[in-house]
């Protein structure tokens, strides 16, 4: 060979040096392992795993347990648990803590549930506490006793199992007696502590209805994941790479956290100077919303968020956990932020080109919508039957119009400020079936779908809408913003739909707004919403008996929507913005209609000879000069009651429909007008 392998520098020492213990044999013998733990009642514990069956005996001798799992995948492979594992040198950061730790605490709340009522009630005490170590992989297996037959320390190889201390396999077991043995060891035990964080026992026990405990069985929303709970109370964690990880884990767990850890791969990590990778509370929590509002086409099936709005009770779960409570009291401090971010964002439009006031009249109007959204299929189920329209409770909202006029960035913030995230549906994907697939899926969580093109809208829209007798009760609002091709929406569409129409676009320099809207995305939390929801739940549910009593008219779910966001604006901001005037069905009406009144404005204020009243007929006449495409375009913009027909470049308005319902005041006109009186 041309090198010679044995040539070079030999072993280099290790990084750090091992602790060594020297002791001198003092005896030894046989005892079972309830001999060595008698006489105490107090015991804190490391160990690589352990098994439901040792816990339950421990918990009947001891009164209070501390164990710290010595590495992030904690469990062995009869109890979906983890065997001791071998090292193997490889980055392991942030993503993988998080994704075993999700993986393995729901597998650890299964197994706690097998063990049975005892085990549930003491960790709902607090008698027995569980935590994982966050950092580098422990090996320790370390037993701290103490009680009235005073402190003993455990320690050697045997698991926290049966299969260890009942002596089904070859262990090395050592104690030690004594308050000098007990410190010593105590001061390692209170470094792994300290490294660990710990698993709250509402991440592993439920209560029932009948005050009962039970396992929980629900997944764990990341933002329950132990690691990313002591983040959000302060800690920041810098992930050093590479660092030893365990492998040789078992395959059901192993499946587990590899598919979460390829959902979570590609997390993108803010990066410090040196380019480690440093996580703070504020970070964690953008990185998770981030991933979270991943488009619906990149999210796994079994991965798609649900939200529930039990208007019984009162309860809103999310992804079967309990999310907000009737009872339960929302920081006002949380509320006035989220209520300050929201205004500031809403009041930044003022500084838009175009039409400023009307965007903002238009995005206030959707806001009021949007979040009364979710609880209108409720409504709409008892309608339905009593021959009520149900688009008086519209489940489904457009924005179109200028293509830098916010509209994708407002239904984000938005849809975020209610569950915390967005869920969208990329144009590309979106059918009507898909839609109507996923609204189900989601529940009152909104489904956002971006920048619909003009042969998608007339594809797949008209087929979405007209769904005007569904009676499910709990299904998502959809949104739809389109790109700069869909000019105008059929009126059979624009009455089943909160139509808004943004003739607006941001400032070229775009600092101030940019930045607004920015800081919302980010900041912006559920604080509100969920104190909105609380005001709103009973008045849904006394609405919803007025329809069931078939009482005459129909509740104004926007209008109390309106009322209840402008009372909270009120008491939050210390006044009432301007632009949060109040609405109801009606002014919905006017909104809707609003682009064709302004356009029909337009086309009075500057026509001469090519508008005719005919009072006698009842008919205004425009003509667009041989031109029928675009009086064919103009048509379709038309509301249906005030259309009477079209001929050519010729299109025929009902006048009183204009004048009584749309308030357009034709005889007012000058110029035409006056010069059509002359000629009549």
């Amino acid at each position: 060979m041309a090198d010679d392998l044995f040539a070079g520098p030999g072993p280099q020492a290790g990084a750090k040096p091992l602790t060594v213990f020297h002791a001198q044999l003092l005896s030894h013998g046989d005892t079972s392992w309830e001999e060595l733990f008698s006489g105490y009642t107090t015991l804190k514990a490391i160990t690589f795993s352990s098994s439901i069956e040792f816990l339950l005996r421990l918990a009947e001798q001891l009164d209070d347990m501390e164990v710290v799992f010595g590495s992030e995948r904690i469990l062995s492979r009869e109890h979906l648990a983890l065997a001791q594992a071998t090292q193997a040198v490889q980055a392991y950061g942030f993503a993988d803590t998080l994704a075993d730790q999700k993986a393995l605490v729901e597998g650890l709340s299964r197994l706690l549930g097998q063990g049975g009522q005892k085990l549930l009630e003491r960790i709902a005490a607090g008698t027995l506490r569980f935590r994982l170590l966050r950092g580098r992989p422990s090996h320790e297996k370390l037993y701290l006793l103490s009680g009235p037959a005073g402190q003993r320390v455990v320690t050697g190889s045997p698991n926290l199992s049966l299969a260890a201390f009942e002596g089904r396999q070859h262990e090395v077991t050592i104690a030690f007696d004594g308050q000098a043995a007990w410190t010593l060891f105590d001061g390692y035990y209170q470094r792994d502590w300290k490294d660990s964080v710990p698993v709250e026992p509402e991440a592993l026990v439920t209560h029932q209805p009948d005050g009962r405990a039970a396992a929980r069985d629900t997944p764990l929303a990341l933002e329950e994941v132990p690691i990313v709970r002591v983040l959000k109370a302060g800690l920041a964690l810098v992930d050093e790479a590479p660092r030893p990880a365990p492998s040789g884990f078992a395959a059901e767990a192993l499946r587990q956290a590899a598919a979460l850890g390829a959902e979570l791969k590609d997390l993108t990590l803010p990066k410090d100077k040196a380019g480690r990778t440093v996580i703070t509370a504020a970070s964690v929590l953008r990185i998770l919303r981030s991933h979270q509002a991943r488009p619906v086409s990149e999210v796994s099936e079994d991965h798609i968020p649900r939200a529930e709005i039990d208007v019984t009770t009162g309860i809103v779960t999310l992804n079967g956990v309990p999310w907000l409570r009737p009872d339960e009291t929302v920081p006002a401090g949380e509320v006035a932020r989220d209520a300050r971010l929201l205004a500031d964002y809403l009041t930044s439009f003022n500084s838009f080109f175009g039409n400023a006031a009307g965007a903002l009249e238009v995005y206030w109007a959707f806001l009021v919508w949007l979040y009364v959204a979710p609880l209108a299929p409720h409504l709409r189920q008892a309608a339905v039957p009593l021959g009520i329209d149900p688009w008086v409770y519209p489940v489904y909202a457009v924005l179109f119009g200028r293509s830098s006029g916010g509209k994708t960035m407002f239904t984000r913030i938005a849809a975020r400020s209610m569950f915390g995230f967005e869920k969208m549906v990329r144009s590309g994907q979106f059918t009507a079936n898909r839609a109507l697939g996923l609204r189900e899926r989601l529940g009152a969580i909104p489904l956002l779908i971006d920048d619909v093109t003009r042969d998608k809208f007339s594809s797949h829209v008209p087929d979405l809408v007209r769904t005007d007798q569904e009676t499910a009760g709990q299904y998502a609002p959809i949104v739809l913003t389109t790109n700069r091709d869909v000019s105008t929406i059929p009126p059979d569409l624009t009455k089943r739909m909160v139509t808004c129409h943004i003739d607006a676009a941001i400032p070229e320099n775009r600092s101030v707004a940019e930045r607004l809207a920015r800081r919302a995305q980010k900041e912006i939390g559920t604080a509100f919403y969920r104190a909105y929801l609380q005001r709103l739940i009973p008045e849904v549910r006394a609405m919803r008996a007025e329809l069931d009593a078939e009482t005459e008219g129909f509740p104004d779910l926007l209008a109390r929507s309106s009322e209840i966001l402008r009372s909270m604006l009120g008491e939050t901001l210390g006044e009432m913005p301007s632009w949060a005037r109040p609405l109801g069905f009606a002014e919905y009406f006017g909104i809707r209609h609003r682009r064709f009144r302004d356009q029909l404005e337009a086309m009075l204020a500057e026509a001469d000879e090519r508008v005719t009243v005919n009072r006698k007929s009842g008919e205004l006449t425009i003509g667009f000069g041989g031109d029928t495409n675009q009086a064919a375009q103009f048509a379709r913009s038309v509301p249906d009651f005030v259309l009477k027909g079209r001929f050519a470049d010729l299109v025929r308005l009902d006048l009183q429909a204009l004048e009584d319902e749309m308030g357009v005041s034709v005889g007012s006109r000058r110029g035409w007008w006056s010069r059509f009186s002359r000629r009549s």
